[in-house]
C-alpha cells in the first residue's frame, strides 16, 4: 500500500484545488529568480538566453497577435516577458498571493500594458472574442478541469486567434510507476503533513495537506525531520523529500500514529496527458491545426551554453532580443520526445 492509499481508506478528505494547497503557500514560483520577471534579463547568464529562446517561441506560436491572454501566470510567466513584445497582456490566475506578486512584479520591471486579474481559467471573466491569443505555461494541467479551461481560452480567441502552450509530460518525469514526497512541519499551534503522489499508471498527480493539533510528540516528530532545500516550502517548512510507505519519520507510521490529532484533511487531484492526449483535449475545445512539438528549452540550452563556454555571449549582448526570438522559430523542427515538457500550438477557426 502506498501512503496515499492509506490516508484514502481513513482519513475524511475535503477537495480542494492546486491554487489552494499549492500555489497560495509557495514564496516565490520558480527554484531561483526568473529573468524578466524576478529580475531584468542578463546576457551574461546562459540560462536567460534559453528563457529568451522559450519567449521566442511563444511569440512565434502567436504569429501577430496583438492582445494576450497568460492563463495560469504564477508570479508573471510568460506574461511579463511577453509583455516587453506585445502592446497588451492580460496575466490571469487563480490564486490571490500569485496575483499579488505578479502585480509587484509587473511594477517592478515597468511594464504598464500588463493587467493582471485574479479568476479561475474555467470561467473566464472575458467577453467573446477579445483576444489575439492565448498562451500558458504548464498551466492547464493545473486546473481542475482543463477541457472547460480550454474551451474558455477558445472562447475569448477571436477567429483565427493562437494558443501557445507548454504542457508538463509526468510520464518522462518518473522514474518509477509511483512517486511520493512527503513533508512535515509546525505552523503556529498545528502540525501539517503534505504528501505529494505521482503515479504512471493512471499518469496523475494528488497532494495532501493533513492538519494536526501539534502536541508534544507530533512537535519531536516534525524536528527530527531532515531539511530539505525547497523553494515552494512554506516558511520553517522541512522540504519534500522522497518517502517510502514504512518510512518511519513520513511514512504510514507517522499518519496513522497521530491520526487522533488530526484537525482537517484536503486535497487535489490532476490528471496528466501525453502529448497525443493533450492534442486530441485541446482539438474537442474546439481548435484546429493542433501541433505538438519537443520542448525549445531543450536545444536551446546545448546551443547557448556552447556559446558561453566560449565566451561569446558578452559580445553578443546587442542582439540577445533577435537571436532568442529566431532561435525560437525552430520549435516546428524539434519533433516530440520524452522530455519533462512539451510545446502545443493551435489556432481558433
Amino acid at each position: 500500500m502506498t501512503v496515499e492509499g492509506w490516508i484514502r481508506d481513513h482519513v475524511p478528505l475535503a477537495a480542494a484545488s492546486s491554487a489552494e494547497l499549492r500555489y497560495e503557500r509557495m514564496v516565490r514560483q520558480g527554484a531561483e529568480d526568473l529573468p524578466g520577471v524576478h529580475r531584468e534579463v542578463d546576457p551574461c547568464n546562459p540560462s536567460d538566453w534559453v528563457d529568451g529562446a522559450l519567449i521566442g517561441a511563444f511569440l512565434a506560436g502567436l504569429g501577430d497577435a496583438q492582445r494576450v491572454l497568460d492563463v495560469g501566470t504564477g508570479d508573471g510567466w510568460p506574461g511579463l516577458p511577453l509583455a516587453r513584445h506585445v502592446p497588451e497582456v492580460v496575466a490571469l490566475d487563480p490564486s490571490p498571493r500569485r496575483v499579488e506578486v505578479a502585480r509587484a512584479n509587473a511594477r517592478k520591471r515597468g511594464l504598464p500594458n500588463v493587467q493582471v486579474v485574479c479568476a479561475p481559467a474555467e470561467a473566464l471573466p472575458f467577453p467573446d472574442g477579445s483576444f489575439d491569443g492565448v498562451v500558458a505555461g504548464t498551466a492547464f494541467e493545473q486546473c481542475r478541469d482543463p477541457l472547460r479551461a480550454l474551451k474558455e481560452a477558445h472562447r475569448v480567441l477571436r477567429g483565427g486567434g493562437r494558443l501557445a502552450a507548454t504542457f508538463e509530460d509526468l510520464a518522462a518525469q518518473l522514474r518509477g510507476p509511483v512517486e511520493e514526497r512527503a513533508e512535515l512541519y509546525l505552523d503556529r499551534e498545528a502540525a501539517v503533513y503534505r504528501l505529494v503522489h505521482r503515479s504512471l499508471s493512471p499518469l496523475r498527480e494528488a497532494e495532501y495537506e493533513l492538519r494536526f493539533r501539534a502536541e508534544d510528540d507530533l512537535r519531536r516528530a516534525a524536528a527530527a525531520v531532515p531539511s530539505v532545500p525547497s523553494f515552494v516550502r512554506a516558511a520553517g517548512g522541512p522540504g519534500l523529500r522522497p518517502v517510502a510507505p514504512d518510512d518511519p519519520l513520513l511514512g504510514i507510521p507517522l499518519v496513522e500514529r497521530f491520526r487522533d490529532l488530526l484537525l482537517s484533511a484536503r486535497y487535489f487531484e490532476l490528471r496528466h496527458r501525453s502529448p497525443g492526449e493533450a492534442a486530441a483535449l485541446v482539438e474537442e475545445a474546439g481548435f484546429r491545426g493542433v501541433r505538438v512539438y519537443g520542448n525549445p528549452a531543450r536545444l536551446a540550452r546545448d546551443f547557448f551554453l556552447g556559446l558561453h563556454e566560449a565566451g561569446v555571449l558578452p559580445s553578443l549582448a546587442p542582439h540577445m532580443d533577435a537571436l532568442t526570438r529566431a532561435f525560437g522559430r525552430l520549435y516546428e523542427a524539434l519533433p516530440a520526445g520524452k522530455t519533462s515538457v512539451f510545446f502545443l500550438v493551435a489556432r481558433r477557426p
